[in-house]
C-alpha cells in the first residue's frame, strides 16, 4: 500500500544550517527544521564541526515535540468592509496643489508636486518619469509616505542603488540613503518640479 499525500510529505524534512565564515574557536549558527507547516528555529554555539550531528539531532528532537503538540494560532479577524468614501485618505492634496500619480505596486499615489523635486543632474522628461518611479518604489519599501517633502540629488545613482533591491530590502534603509528630506533651499536650488 503506498503512502498517502499527508503521510509521504510528513516524512520530508528539511534542515537548513546558518554558520559563520569566521574561524573563531567558538562559533554561533543558526538551525531551521521545517516538516510540512510546522518548523522550528534555533540559535546555537559549537566549537567543532563534529558538534553539529549533535545539534541537529536535538533540533529534530524539539521539531517532534511541535508536532506532537502544534501551536493554536487563531484566524486574524477580517477587516471591516470600508465604504469607499471613508477610505479616501484625509491628507489627499488640495484640488488647488497639482500632483503626480506615483505608480505602486498596488495602484497609484497622488503626490503634491511640491513634495518630490530633482534639485541636480539631469531635469528633463525621463529623469522626472524616473523620480516618480523611484518614489513608488520608496512608498513600497514603506521609506517614505508620500506626505513629507524630498529631493532627488542623483537621479541616476539612487537608481542603481534600488536596481536590485526588493520592498523587504529596504528596511535596511532609511529614506536618507536615497533622497533628501525635508525643507528645499532656495538660493542655490536649481530644482525642477515633477
Amino acid at each position: 500500500m503506498s503512502p498517502t499525500k499527508h503521510e509521504s510529505h510528513r516524512h520530508s524534512t528539511t534542515v537548513t544550517l546558518t554558520l559563520p565564515d569566521a574561524e573563531d574557536k567558538t562559533r554561533d549558527g543558526t538551525i531551521l527544521v521545517q516538516r510540512g507547516e510546522l518548523a522550528r528555529i534555533h540559535q546555537f554555539t559549537y566549537s567543532h564541526i563534529g558538534d553539529l550531528s549533535e545539534v541537529i539531532a536535538e533540533a529534530l528532537i524539539a521539531l517532534d515535540a511541535v508536532e506532537a503538540d502544534p501551536p493554536v494560532i487563531p484566524e486574524a479577524p477580517a477587516a471591516p468592509l470600508v465604504s469607499k468614501r471613508a477610505a479616501k485618505p484625509a491628507s489627499t492634496p488640495t484640488p488647488s496643489e497639482p500632483t503626480v500619480d506615483v505608480p505602486l505596486r498596488k495602484g497609484t499615489k497622488a503626490v503634491r508636486i511640491s513634495h518630490l523635486k530633482i534639485t541636480a543632474g539631469d531635469t528633463d522628461a525621463a529623469a522626472y518619469r524616473q523620480a516618480v518611479l523611484l518614489a513608488g518604489r520608496l512608498i513600497d519599501g514603506k521609506l517614505w509616505d508620500g506626505e513629507t517633502p524630498i529631493r532627488f540629488e542623483d537621479v541616476p545613482g539612487v537608481a542603481r542603488k534600488m536596481k536590485y533591491l526588493t520592498d523587504g530590502d529596504f528596511a535596511l534603509f532609511k529614506l536618507e540613503d536615497f533622497v533628501q528630506i525635508g525643507g528645499f533651499p532656495t538660493d542655490t536650488q536649481t530644482d525642477a518640479l515633477l
